[in-house]
C-alpha cells in the first residue's frame, strides 16, 4: 500500500504497455499545483508563435525545408520534458536562493509536491512527457484564480491539467461563488484554454484536475464546440466539485458524462459540494474528513487505487443537507452569506488561508467584531454552513471509532 508518490517510483512501465489511468491522472493533477519554470513556453508564446498558418509561415527556413513543411501543418509541441523542467525548476532556486515550496499553490502538501516532481523526474514512465502552454490567471477585481498546462504523452495525446484553487481569498472566493454564480470567471478561461490549445495542436484530448480543477474539467469538455468534443477521450473529475442543478439536468451536461470519471475519497467532501448525480469511484484515503482531500492520502496498491463500496454515510449527508440548504435559499441570500463569509476572512488581515493562521490570536478580536456587525441572516448562513461541516466530521469520526472503518456501504453506490 502507497501512495502516488509509491507508484510513481515503482511503475516503470510505459504508456504504450501500461495504457494512462486513473492513478496517472491524479500524479499529472498534482504536478499542476506547482507553478512553471521559465522554460516551459506560455500560452500566450504558442499562440503568437504557431496560432494560425500565417504565423507558422514566417518561420519557413529554407535551410530545412521538410520540417518547415511539416510545421505548416502541424505546429510543432514545443517544450521541455517533465525532467528537464523540473531540474529548471531546482536550477532556479538555487540561482535566486529561494525555497521550491514557495512555488507550490493550494491545498497541497509543498514538500510532498516537489518530492513528486523529483519522483517523476526520475521516472521511466513519466520522466520524456512534454509540457508546454502554461496559462495563469488571478485577478482580485473579478475574483478568479485559474492555472493550466498542457503535457503530451508520447503517442500524441494532449493532456490539460487544469489547478487546483489555491492558498488565496480569491481563490476561495471564486470556488464560494459558484453557488450562486454560473459560470464563474475560471470555467470560462478552461473552456478559452481548451479551444486555444485545440486549435494549436491536433489529436486526441484528455482532461483532468483535482479539487477546482476537476470542476473546470467537466465544463470545458461540455461547452466545447462539437469538432473538439469529438477529440476529448477522457475527463477525469479529481474531487471536484459538482455544478448547479439546472445544469446537471441539461442535455450538454449528460452528453459528457459518459466520458467523465469522477472519483473521490470515501468521506469526499469538495467533490460533494453541489449536484453531483454522476457515477463516482469510491478511493480509500489514510487522512480523515476535509484532509481526504489532499491527493497524496489516496492509497494506491498494485498501480492501481483501493476501490471501496460506496462514500461514507457522514459524506452522502453533507451533500443532501447542503443541497436542501442551498435549495432553500434564493441566489441573492447565498451571495450575501458567500460576501459575509469572506469579510470576516478579510478582517484578519491577510488574503491567504495560511496567513489567517498565524495571524489568527492578533486577529480574532477583529474577526469577531466582523461577524457581530453581520446581519441576523447573515450570521444565521454562515453558523449553519460550519454547523454542517463539523457535523459531518463528526460522524465519520464516530464512524471509525466504532470500527466501522472506510468500508461503510451506506452511502453513495460506486457504480463505475
Amino acid at each position: 500500500m502507497g501512495n502516488i508518490i509509491d507508484y510513481v517510483r515503482e511503475e516503470t512501465r510505459g504508456f504504450a504497455e501500461r495504457p494512462f489511468g486513473a492513478v496517472d491522472a491524479l500524479v499529472l493533477a498534482s504536478l499542476a499545483y506547482r507553478i512553471m519554470p521559465d522554460d516551459v513556453p506560455r500560452l500566450s508564446d504558442i499562440t503568437t508563435k504557431y496560432g494560425t498558418f500565417s504565423a507558422r509561415a514566417r518561420l519557413f527556413d529554407p535551410h530545412h525545408p521538410i520540417a518547415s513543411l511539416r510545421m505548416l501543418r502541424e505546429a510543432p509541441f514545443d517544450g521541455p520534458t517533465l525532467a528537464k523542467a523540473n531540474a529548471s525548476l531546482v536550477r532556479q532556486h538555487a540561482i535566486h536562493a529561494t525555497s521550491s515550496q514557495a512555488d507550490v499553490t493550494g491545498f497541497a502538501d509543498p514538500q510532498l509536491t516537489n518530492e513528486l516532481y523529483a519522483a517523476v523526474a526520475g521516472s521511466s514512465r513519466f520522466s520524456a512527457i512534454r509540457v508546454s502552454a502554461y496559462d495563469q490567471r488571478f485577478s482580485a477585481q473579478r475574483q478568479t484564480q485559474f492555472a493550466a498546462e498542457t503535457m503530451r504523452l508520447p503517442d500524441g495525446t494532449l493532456i490539460i491539467a487544469f489547478q487546483g484553487t489555491d492558498d488565496s481569498f480569491v481563490g476561495w472566493k471564486e470556488d464560494f461563488n459558484m453557488a450562486f454564480q454560473y459560470p464563474v470567471p475560471a470555467q470560462e478561461s478552461a473552456n478559452d484554454y481548451l479551444q486555444t490549445v485545440a486549435a494549436v495542436w491536433p489529436g486526441p484530448i484528455l482532461l483532468l484536475g483535482h479539487s477546482k480543477g476537476g470542476n473546470l474539467a467537466v465544463y470545458a469538455a461540455m461547452n466545447a464546440p462539437a469538432e473538439i468534443q469529438e477529440r476529448i477521450t477522457r475527463v477525469f473529475s479529481l474531487d471536484g466539485p459538482g455544478f448547479p442543478y439546472e445544469v446537471v439536468t441539461s442535455p450538454i451536461y449528460q452528453a459528457v458524462v459518459p466520458k467523465v470519471e469522477k472519483i473521490v475519497p470515501d468521506s469526499s467532501i469538495v467533490g460533494m459540494i453541489l449536484e453531483t448525480p454522476e457515477p463516482c469511484v469510491v478511493v480509500r484515503s489514510d487522512q480523515k474528513g476535509i484532509m481526504q482531500h489532499m491527493a497524496f492520502s489516496w492509497q494506491v496498491q498494485d498501480g492501481a487505487f483501493e476501490v471501496l463500496p460506496a462514500i461514507a454515510p457522514s459524506s452522502q449527508y453533507f451533500n443532501t443537507s447542503l443541497n436542501e440548504w442551498l435549495r432553500s435559499l434564493s441566489y441573492e441570500q447565498r451571495q450575501r452569506s458567500v460576501d459575509a463569509l469572506f469579510s470576516i476572512l478579510a478582517a484578519s488581515g491577510t488574503d491567504h488561508f495560511s496567513g489567517v493562521l498565524g495571524s489568527l490570536p492578533k486577529a480574532l478580536p477583529e474577526m469577531i467584531g466582523s461577524f457581530a456587525g453581520l446581519s441576523d441572516e447573515d450570521r444565521r448562513n454562515i453558523r449553519f454552513a460550519v454547523n454542517l461541516l463539523i457535523r459531518s466530521t463528526w460522524a465519520y469520526r464516530r464512524r471509525t471509532q466504532r470500527g466501522g472503518g472506510a468500508r461503510d456501504s451506506g452511502g453513495k453506490d460506486a457504480t463505475r
